[in-house]
């Protein structure tokens, strides 16, 4: 009688608190070898939404000289202009801490690999995403669809 009860009891906790927690939704993005673009140009989500975003630098080993990645999410695409322009001449290509960002990574080296893992808006429309890389944010860039 005891375990029915607490079985039925733990049901409606487990109803009650929304199920099971939410899986994040994979998103895969590389860069196009030594180019300075993305694979992945624009991508969709639910609104509200946990997304995971693997970010990997397919740039060839053998590639001369300096070929770092990232990826910056805006909350409004109008922000982008003066944070890359900080990205740029202040942070060495690193965006900075900003609450006009939405998600941003780490850069990464040729031949890595990052994650990151957030939220997406709940508001529905569509989010730029851009390396912030020295002079990388003109070619390398897309949008985030939240539906």
């Amino acid at each position: 009688m005891y375990n029915k009860l607490l079985l039925t009891l733990s049901i409606f906790v487990f109803i009650a608190c929304g199920g099971a927690p939410q899986e994040a939704q994979v998103v895969n993005i590389g860069s196009l070898g030594s180019e300075m673009k993305y694979d992945v140009e624009e991508f969709t989500v639910k609104a509200g939404s946990k997304v995971k975003i693997i970010l990997k630098n397919n740039t060839p080993l053998e590639f001369m000289g300096e070929m770092q990645h990232n990826i910056v999410i805006f909350k409004d695409e109008s922000a982008a202009p003066e944070i890359i322009k900080l990205a740029e001449s202040y942070f060495g290509g690193d965006a900075p801490d900003d609450n006009r960002i939405l998600a941003k990574s780490i850069l990464i080296d040729k031949q890595e690999e990052t994650t990151i893992e957030f939220d997406a808006p709940k508001k529905p429309g569509t989010y730029l995403y851009v390396c912030t890389y020295i002079a990388h944010a003109g070619s390398m860039r897309g949008y985030m669809i939240v539906v």
